[in-house]
């Protein structure tokens, strides 16, 4: 059954692609945007996160609100005054629907989906890790720790709230794979850190289809790790796609200490381990199309 359904952070890279995808299936898309007269391949509503601002008519029969909204995560230095803004992207935007919808009754709203990451988790080294897994130590951690508990609040207002703790998505066009393929490229493919870390990963159309599997089966709720059964290590992701792009991978090791050099706090997205399980989402009848990561990096280098 089609459905109304709003989107936040429809501009970036997931909501375009998500967009896309749910309006072949006939569903009704809107976005939010600071700048909706500059939107052309969606229908698009006003507003202004910092300034708590709303075309309120973004709501208006509305049946599923995915949330994506955030700045992005790894483009500039932790600050303390970025962080605040990476946090208040992800949970003042919620907040401002939630509160649209208390003040002006809106009743027609029935679930919730939204983004998350597996930062939640922070470094864990080998531990296998569940949906039930304690938070992390960690900026990371902290900051899914609020945006999930800010999502959480639309139970309370009757809502059905499903999240997804997502891996390294891989893309055709930039995103986390760009500076691997980069380093690959220019003959300087390596391990970096231990090179022993976990790094959940997750091809693009299967995050895509997580959303929309979480739209159809509305007997879901809660929180799913969105990554494949099968993590790799650094030092397996770097050489299989060294491998596919046929470009030397080399037998060395980037210290850790120089990542902390050069990226300070920020070196915790490419040096902490998180292995994570899939399990709660397969049984619950989900299938990734790409379960192996040789299969999804020879799909996105293909069509790159």
């Amino acid at each position: 059954m089609t459905k109304n359904i709003l989107i936040t952070g429809g501009s970036g890279m997931l909501g375009r692609l998500l967009t896309k995808e749910l309006q072949s299936q006939g569903h009704d898309i809107s976005i939010l945007s600071r700048n909706p007269d500059q939107v052309d391949h969606v229908k698009a509503f006003y507003w202004d996160i910092e300034k708590q601002e709303i075309d309120k008519k973004c709501l208006e029969g509305i049946q599923v609100i995915i949330h994506l909204a955030g700045e992005e995560i790894a483009s500039k230095a932790w600050t303390d005054n970025r962080k605040r803004k990476l946090i208040s992207s992800r949970v003042d935007s919620i907040q401002l629907l939630y509160k649209t919808i208390a003040e002006d009754g809106v009743a027609t709203v029935e679930s919730v989906i939204s983004a998350s990451a597996v930062g939640y988790y922070g470094n864990r080294d080998e531990e296998i890790l569940v949906e039930q897994s304690s938070r992390g130590n960690g900026f990371l951690a902290e900051c899914c720790d609020q945006w999930e508990d800010a999502v959480d609040k639309g139970k309370e207002l009757g809502m059905r709230v499903v999240k997804f703790r997502i891996g390294l998505p891989l893309t055709q066009k930039g995103g986390v794979l760009a500076p691997f393929k980069m380093m690959v490229r220019t003959y300087t493919g390596m391990s970096f850190g231990s090179g022993q870390q976990w790094l959940p990963w997750i091809h693009w159309e299967g995050l895509v289809g997580m959303f929309v599997w979480a739209i159809d089966k509305e007997q879901l709720d809660g929180v799913f790790n969105a990554s494949p059964p099968f993590p790799v290590r650094n030092t397996e992701f770097t050489e299989e796609l060294a491998t596919v792009l046929r470009k030397p991978f080399w037998p060395l090791t980037l210290h850790g200490f120089f990542f902390k050099i050069l990226l300070g706090e920020r070196s915790e997205l490419l040096l902490m381990s998180t292995n994570i399980s899939a399990h709660k989402a397969q049984h619950n009848g989900f299938v990734f199309k790409y379960p192996s990561f040789k299969r999804a990096i020879e799909n996105i280098t293909a069509k790159s």
